[in-house]
């Protein structure tokens, strides 16, 4: 038979235990709440929006990446006399080329390419008021990297392309031009000639 005061000294020292675990689990969680979180700092973009060496045009080069939008709205209400962007760029955020879009269509600037421009750069192109090509210029076009007939969340690729496509007929780009680029896969990109893009509209200035 067990001694009633050998079972209160037990329960006594579980009590003592149980709460001595509590407060240490107290203190770990004011600890780590205490500990700041590390901060997530995005990369500044990666692209260069300027006035041009004489000052008659804006110049762009690199991703296009996001703040290029804001950034050339702020550019363009500064300098509100200029009606001319240079393009450089391999591509980057369509988003962003959308929003590039509308601030060329609200202020009519035209677009020109003295080097290469392609993928979301060639979107940017096609909003311009008018649109030319340097000499050595070179103009590449590809399909969406998202496979159709899927859903991504709340993003219907499908629905997204129709929306760029849109972009180029609303600049008088020709219809069977702008099937082709429905049409397109995602490799290799297409460098459509001088006389291509001319004729369908792409190319609006000598």
């Amino acid at each position: 038979m067990r001694h009633p005061d050998i079972d209160l000294h037990v329960l006594r020292l579980l009590l003592t235990l149980a709460l001595t675990g509590l407060a240490l689990l107290g203190i770990a969680m004011a600890r780590t709440e205490a500990q700041p979180r590390a901060l997530r700092i995005p990369p500044p973009p990666d692209f260069e929006l300027r006035l041009d060496a004489g000052g008659a045009g804006f110049h762009f080069e690199g991703l296009v990446d996001f703040g290029l939008t804001e950034a050339l709205r702020g550019l363009v209400a500064t300098h509100p006399e200029i009606r001319q962007l240079t393009l450089e760029s391999h591509g980057g955020y369509i988003s962003e080329a959308r929003g590039a879009v509308t601030v060329l269509r609200a202020h009519g600037i035209a677009t020109h390419v003295e080097g290469h421009c392609a993928s979301a750069c060639a979107l940017i192109f096609a909003g311009g008021a008018a649109r030319s090509l340097g000499p050595e210029a070179r103009f590449g076009l590809h399909g969406y990297a998202l496979v159709r007939e899927r859903h991504f969340g709340m993003i219907d690729p499908v629905a997204e392309m129709q929306r760029d496509l849109a972009i180029y007929r609303a600049q008088g780009v020709e219809e069977s031009f702008v099937a082709r680029l429905a049409d397109l896969p995602q490799v290799p990109m297409w460098y459509p000639s001088r006389e291509k893009l001319r004729a369908a509209g792409m190319v609006t200035m000598p």
